[in-house]
């Protein structure tokens, strides 16, 4: 299979994960609106972009690990790294938007902000630009970590 193809359906399949994630979760933009928000809360049609974009960055790495050519183990074990945090990543917004579980999701992206720190280390020794794609995920995630833990404390 050529490599553009790959990388298409990577993408593309992280993409649909976002947003099979917000179809469970219901209607984001209302809830968010709704909620009294801590300092520094982004308006709420700036977060579905974001998201985006890191679903893009993310999709890239999975790429960048599947045509790795490194040991089966290694990479076996990137890949299960990167599956369980994307399941945690899909779990958060309908724990948050669709349950209203606010403090539940709490620990939910503190265990996703663990797990991406795991990425990092381990894509790192696979392929770099693979670990780096994953910055800025980690970033917006502790920041997303903090509006969290502040909407739960307001809510």
């Amino acid at each position: 299979m050529r490599k553009w193809v790959i990388w298409l359906i990577s993408v593309v399949g992280i993409e649909l994960t976002g947003i099979i994630s917000g179809l469970f979760a219901g209607n984001i933009q209302s809830v968010y609106q709704e909620l009294q928000k801590p300092p520094l809360s982004p308006p709420g049609n700036i977060i579905g972009t974001v998201w985006t974009i890191l679903y893009a960055l993310m999709g890239t790495a999975l790429f960048l690990l599947i045509i790795s050519k490194v040991a089966n183990k290694l990479k076996i074990s990137a890949i299960t790294l990167f599956a369980i945090q994307q399941i945690l990543n899909f779990s958060w917004s309908i724990l948050f938007f669709g349950g209203n579980h606010y403090w539940i999701a709490s620990l939910v992206i503190i265990g996703l902000i663990v797990m991406i720190i795991a990425c990092i280390r381990v894509f790192y020794y696979i392929n770099k630009a693979a670990s780096y794609l994953f910055v800025p995920y980690l970033v917006w995630c502790f920041y997303a970590g903090y509006l969290c833990l502040g909407l739960a404390i307001l809510n």
